[in-house]
């Protein structure tokens, strides 16, 4: 059977070469056509967590209390994030302007030349948090420039994304900084003048406890608003960060309204509510003084971290691997594509024909001879009726 199927196909050893010559052939001019690809690659490292989030979490520490999570006014952002804002169109169109890439591309339109570019454009993040950017082009020198030009604008896009942001941030603190000030005046003020007019210099200590732990609660429900406020600005209504802060604001508010008037058979100090009426007024007063205090310290130090963070100029993505001029063309060799193409075009005529050969040597009982014949014949008289109606 080897054999036989072997000389048939030598028997066909013209149309073997012809079909061959033409994968040859084929390759060749795709060879010729398509050039030679240079490609770049970069390694970059995100920004570090940082900034927002370390402010508030300190003074929780100080405060005893549990962190929050704050929206990260300037802070980080994820390798995720950073991948996107590669891929994103403002940054495309950043580049192009700059590189001229309407030109080098040859194409007519804006949106043909993002298209081309982001074809060209490699961008993936890894398992451990790292970027991989690659460009491609056939000039190797353009490669390496649109290469620089996506970390450079990578770095400018994404500094005045973060200083857009720590200005709002520093708008919001500010307003809430103007706010607490002029409580803790007022406070300040009004408990001058209720201790010169009652003659009161302090409370005993069981006083000083329901105070300190209404002023703990407090602090600790205050922040938690400012933060879903905050959150509100930056986030969806339907977000789960909004939610469970939240539902987080909600309990200590449930907390503190027990500590104020709750049962106080249980408790090591007496709820607020319950003190006879100058210490309950008095332990009220101071309560509220100390919760803004605390209060108007943290946004003082959040409104100067703000600020830092807009007026920052330094890189917020560091390069790990530098991106440097390509010295060979990437992909497989050309001369070894051409041989490849060619012998891939030899095995695939090579096994059509063997395949018809066994197709047409395959013993065929009297039953298969005549439906054979029978379909034939069909087919040329088929074959006979379109030349007639198409004159060919």
């Amino acid at each position: 059977m080897i054999f036989r199927l072997l000389n048939y196909v030598v028997q066909r050893r013209t149309v073997v070469g012809r079909v061959t010559l033409v994968f040859l052939v084929v390759a060749l001019l795709y060879v010729f056509i398509s050039g030679r690809t240079y490609v770049v690659h970069a390694l970059l490292f995100p920004p570090a967590e940082e900034a927002g989030e370390g402010v508030l979490s300190a003074w929780m520490e100080k405060l005893n209390l549990p962190s929050v999570v704050s929206p990260g006014t300037a802070g980080s952002t994820s390798a995720a994030v950073l991948g996107d804002i590669l891929s994103s169109r403002r940054l495309g169109e950043m580049i192009i302007g700059e590189l001229s890439l309407k030109e080098h591309f040859k194409t007519k339109s804006l949106d043909d030349a993002l298209r081309e570019l982001r074809g060209r454009t490699g961008v993936s993040v890894t398992e451990t948090g790292l970027i991989r950017l690659s460009v491609a082009d056939k000039d190797p020198a353009y490669a390496l420039k649109i290469a620089r030009a996506y970390i450079a604008g990578l770095d400018s896009l994404n500094r005045f994304l973060q200083s857009s942001r720590a200005e709002q941030t520093r708008e919001f603190m500010g307003a809430q900084i103007a706010m607490y000030r002029a409580q803790i005046q007022r406070e300040r003020h009004e408990i001058a003048s209720f201790q010169g007019a009652n003659n009161i210099i302090d409370f005993d200590q069981q006083v000083r406890g329901a105070i300190d732990v209404a002023a703990d609660l407090k602090v600790r429900t205050v922040l938690a608003g400012i933060e879903r406020d905050l959150l509100k600005d930056f986030t969806y209504s339907s977000s789960m960060e909004l939610r469970r802060k939240e539902a987080e604001y909600e309990n200590l508010t449930a907390q503190l309204r027990n500590v104020m008037t709750g049962d106080s058979s249980g408790a090591v100090f007496i709820p607020l509510k319950r003190l006879p009426g100058l210490a309950q007024r008095y332990a009220a007063m101071q309560a509220d003084l100390e919760v803004d205090e605390h209060v108007y310290s943290y946004l003082l130090e959040r409104y100067e971290q703000a600020g830092v963070e807009k007026a920052r100029r330094t890189p917020v993505v560091q390069v790990v691997d530098e991106p440097v001029l390509p010295e060979k063309p990437a992909g497989m060799r050309r001369w070894l594509l051409v041989l490849v193409v060619t012998f891939v075009g030899f095995v695939w005529i090579v096994a059509m024909i063997a395949w018809w050969g066994w197709v047409q040597g395959r013993q065929k009982t009297s039953d298969e001879e005549r439906a054979f014949a029978d379909l034939t014949s069909r087919a040329r008289r088929d074959w006979e009726w379109a030349r007639r109606k198409l004159r060919l």
